[in-house]
């Protein structure tokens, strides 16, 4: 964002003029790292919101640790990496 926030968020549809996004966050540092914070305060955090191109600097998708933190952060599902067959 242009004012120096991280925002991670799910994309519902992107437009000429933005991106209409779901359950956004706002990426903070933490004592034990990085964390996620939710960007809707006062509001329903189902609430789908768009984001204006003018409003952002870069844009890129997330790397899968930060895929997970979000998932398990937005909904409390934590999920698990791929294991081996034990026979």
């Amino acid at each position: 964002m242009v004012n120096g926030d991280e925002i991670v968020a799910r994309v519902i549809s992107v437009e000429e003029d933005g991106w209409t996004v779901s359950r956004p966050c706002t990426v903070i540092p933490g004592p034990q790292g990085i964390g996620l914070m939710q960007s809707l305060i006062s509001a329903d955090i189902n609430t789908e919101v768009t984001i204006g191109r003018q409003h952002v600097m870069l844009h890129a998708p997330v790397i899968k640790q930060m895929q997970d933190h979000y998932v398990q952060t937005t909904t409390g599902i934590q999920t698990v990496s791929k294991g081996s067959i034990l026979t």
